[in-house]
C-alpha cells in the first residue's frame, strides 16, 4: 500500500514542531505516577487473570477435553461392538443361508423322488391299460374271426369253385380255411 506523499509531509512538518515544543506538557507522553499506577493496574489485572479467573476456565477445558476423550473412547468401543455383532450377525445369516439351500435341496430331492414314483405308478398304470386293452383287443378279435369263420369260410369255398370250375365242399375245406384264418388271426 502506497501513501500519498502530501500527508507524509504534513506529518513530518507536525512531528518537527513537536520537537520545538520539548519544554510543554504533552498529554500522550505518561508520566511517573502514571506509570507507577498502570503497571500496579496492569499486575493486578494479571494476577486476577491468572489465579482467579483463569483456572475455572482451565478446568472446564480440561473436563470437555475429558469428556470428548471419554466420548471418543466410547465411539470406539461402540464400533468394535458393532463390527462384533456384525461379525456374528453375518455368521448367523451364513448359517440360515446354508440351512435353506440344505432344506430347499431335501425338498428338491423329496419332489423329484415322489415325481419319479408317480410317474413310475401312471406308468404302471398305462401298462395295466394297454394289457388289458390288449387282451380285450385279442378277445374281440378272436370274437369276430371265430363269428366270420362259418360265413367267410361259405364264401372261400364259393369263391374256390367259382375259380376252380367245380363245386367245392365246406366241411372239407374247412380244415384250410381254419389254418389261413389262425395265421392272419395271429399276426394281425
Amino acid at each position: 500500500m502506497t501513501l500519498p506523499i502530501e500527508p507524509l509531509v504534513g506529518l513530518m512538518l507536525f512531528a518537527e514542531e513537536a520537537a520545538e515544543d520539548e519544554g510543554t506538557f504533552n498529554p500522550i507522553l505518561p508520566t511517573l505516577p502514571e506509570m507507577i499506577w498502570s503497571g500496579l493496574a496492569f499486575f493486578g489485572l494479571w494476577a486476577l487473570m491468572k489465579f482467579v479467573l483463569l483456572p475455572p476456565i482451565m478446568e472446564g477445558r480440561d473436563q470437555r477435553r475429558a469428556k470428548v476423550a471419554a466420548g471418543l473412547d466410547s465411539v470406539s468401543g461402540s464400533q468394535s461392538e458393532l463390527a462384533q455383532i456384525r461379525a456374528a450377525h453375518d455368521e448367523r445369516l451364513n448359517t440360515a443361508r446354508a440351512e435353506a439351500a440344505r432344506i430347499t435341496d431335501a425338498a428338491r430331492a423329496e419332489a423329484e423322488a415322489q415325481r419319479a414314483q408317480a410317474v413310475a405308478a401312471v406308468d404302471e398304470q398305462i401298462a395295466k391299460l394297454r394289457n388289458g386293452t390288449q387282451a380285450e383287443i385279442d378277445t374281440a378279435r378272436a370274437g369276430a374271426l371265430a363269428g366270420a369263420r362259418g360265413p367267410v369260410s361259405a364264401l372261400a369255398v364259393g369263391a374256390a369253385s367259382k375259380v376252380i370250375g367245380c363245386d367245392l365242399d365246406v366241411s372239407s375245406n374247412q380244415s384250410v380255411i381254419d389254418a389261413f384264418l389262425n395265421s392272419a388271426g395271429g399276426t394281425a
